[in-house]
């Protein structure tokens, strides 16, 4: 196929615009911390950098379920009304949940701590409610923004974020905060986020979030009770798994390995997922409404995925080819392990950055069910490659160089499978 050809297929209509819109927000958002990173890396230790990444994979695994997952739903109804009131039920469980949270996380932080085998994190697991409630309502803004095509605002709100936490991370450094200032940092670039996200209702004084009544509410629930049946704890096995991988690091290599590995998922595979996510978006919001039209979506699908494909090629290549000395040169030089965990893992990376937006299918097809036995299988087999391989030849590098080429085939296996999914609607509908 000729370029220009591609270039057309993929510009068709508003999607590469919408794409480009969030896409560059989210490129932006992930080139501040990069260029921070080499001052950061040199104001905190490892060790700083292994109890942010402690707090924030625990913040993230209960930020998945701080909705019940109702703000993934939010794109789906035919109508700006019922979505608001999808939009409302999140907030609301949102809020119940911090409640939750702050009653089980102020008395009991020490203890839940030591059950965690993380005693350094106990003076900041209270501010932990916080960080999902805030997690929980930048998740439903991001969704109702994405609904009315604000993805102009996401994008600010992903870039707001991003300087905002790099710019107090580093003013923190220099007042030799350490750790506190990395996790105290993040909530407030939380706060920046939600902010930029939700100016236009807060203007409006949440004008469409008003005169909602609890059977509508109750109405709207019962219709997408998938969402917080399945599609929550789909999602908080896949953000749980970095979790235990932290741990399972920990356990077995020790506070050393861990603080490289953060560093991996602060400057590649965070970052990159928020491009990924970004695409995403867009692909979720088309095909929702391609779907309620009745049309195909494999060539949405497609598209996004050739996108991803392109936009892989470069970053991912030079990492895999390079990353060792070029974490040591722009890092400092007690980061070449990380930059060598990141080498051999840019396979597995880019294959997960490339599938996102197949993760969004079986959402808009009623095949959430399907899609959790699929992801659940990935995680269980993520984890145990690389224990097993650790325990056999006691080498990290070996370890995490399998587990990539295994879950390389995973995410190759899960768009195959999406697509034979999406051609077998596609016949039935023809």
């Amino acid at each position: 196929m000729k370029l220009q050809t591609l270039f057309r297929r993929l510009s068709a209509g508003g999607f590469a615009r919408n794409v480009a819109t969030l896409a560059s927000g989210a490129a932006l958002a992930q080139a501040l911390p990069l260029l921070f990173a080499p001052l950061l890396t040199r104001l905190y230790t490892p060790a700083d950098f292994g109890l942010l990444a402690v707090f924030v994979a625990w913040l993230s695994n209960l930020a998945v379920i701080a909705t019940a997952r109702f703000d993934m739903a939010v794109v789906l109804p035919k109508t700006d009304t019922e979505a608001a009131r999808l939009m409302r039920l999140s907030l609301l469980i949102n809020t119940a949940l911090l409640l939750l949270c702050l009653l089980l996380f102020w008395p009991w932080h020490q203890a839940i701590a030591g059950l965690l085998h993380a005693p350094a994190l106990a003076p900041w697991l209270p501010l932990l409610p916080l960080g999902v409630w805030l997690a929980g309502c930048v998740a439903a803004w991001t969704a109702w923004n994405n609904r009315l095509r604000r993805y102009a605002a996401n994008a600010q709100g992903r870039v707001a974020q991003s300087l905002g936490v790099s710019l107090l991370q580093l003013a923190a450094g220099w007042s030799g905060l350490a750790a506190a200032g990395l996790i105290v940092s993040q909530l407030a670039g939380q706060a920046i986020a939600l902010l930029a996200l939700a100016r236009s209702d807060i203007a409006a004084r949440f004008a469409s979030l008003r005169g909602h009544d609890r059977q509508q509410l109750l109405a709207v629930a019962r219709r997408y009770r998938e969402f917080p049946l399945v599609n929550t704890p789909h999602a908080f096995v896949v953000a749980f798994q970095d979790s235990l991988m932290l741990a399972l690091l920990t356990a077995l290599s020790g506070a050393g390995i861990v603080g490289q590995y953060a560093l991996v998922l602060r400057v590649l595979k965070l970052p990159a997922a928020l491009v990924g996510q970004a695409v995403a978006q867009v692909v979720f919001r088309d095909l929702a409404e391609a779907a309620a039209a009745g049309r195909a979506l494999s060539g949405l699908l497609k598209r996004a995925l050739l996108i991803l494909a392109a936009l892989s090629l470069l970053p991912f290549g030079l990492l895999a080819a390079c990353g060792g000395p070029l974490f040591a040169l722009v890092f400092g030089a007690g980061w070449h392990g990380a930059g060598q965990i990141a080498a051999v893992l840019a396979p597995y990376f880019a294959a997960s950055f490339i599938a996102g937006p197949a993760f969004m299918v079986p959402m808009v097809i009623g095949k959430q069910r399907a899609s959790f036995v699929f992801v659940l299988f990935g995680v269980i087999i993520n984890l145990a490659v690389f224990a097993a391989v650790y325990l056999l030849g006691r080498d990290a590098m070996q370890a995490f160089a399998v587990m990539s080429a295994v879950m390389t085939i995973y995410f190759a296996a899960y768009v195959a499978w999406v697509f034979r999914l999406l051609g077998r609607r596609e016949s039935a509908h023809a």
